[in-house]
């Protein structure tokens, strides 16, 4: 499977990160939203801080999320010779993708992972070209190819 395919499907996933979030700053934002004649119960008034706060938070995460889809554009036609930010790094058992941090998925029965720079584990991994073994968690694995 080519890299722009993969880093294709890693930009779906993120798409969907996007939706997920945007949909939670929705609903933050009509709970924080409520008029006092919307409402009878004193109750509601006393959550709308919190909702606010809330719909702060996930309009942070949707701006990062964004960001990181940009990124995502940028490194899908980068070629990589070692492990470095933008590189899709192939295994026996996984696709690795270097660059940002999104959930895990399945893609051709092989496990799709992705990590951001700053994941601690990144700088066991730096620089390892086809060949070498890379370990995530239990798991020993060989570089098939890295593009």
């Amino acid at each position: 499977m080519s890299k722009n395919e993969v880093v294709s499907k890693i930009i779906e996933e993120q798409k969907t990160v996007i939706a997920n979030l945007e949909n939670s700053v929705s609903r933050y934002r009509t709970a924080s939203d409520i008029d006092e004649h919307d409402s009878i119960d004193p109750e509601d008034f006393s959550h709308q801080e919190e909702a606010k706060d809330m719909q702060l938070r996930y309009e942070q995460m949707a701006i990062q999320a964004k960001t990181n889809l940009d990124i995502l554009e940028s490194y899908k036609n980068k070629n990589c010779a070692k492990l470095v930010a933008g590189a899709l790094v192939e295994t026996e058992d996984l696709y690795l993708f270097i660059g940002i941090s999104t959930p895990q998925f399945i893609l051709n029965d092989k496990n799709v992972i992705t990590i951001s720079e700053q994941a601690p584990i990144y700088s066991l991994l730096k620089e390892k070209v086809v060949g070498e073994k890379i370990t995530i968690g239990k798991i020993e694995n060989t570089i098939l190819s890295i593009s």
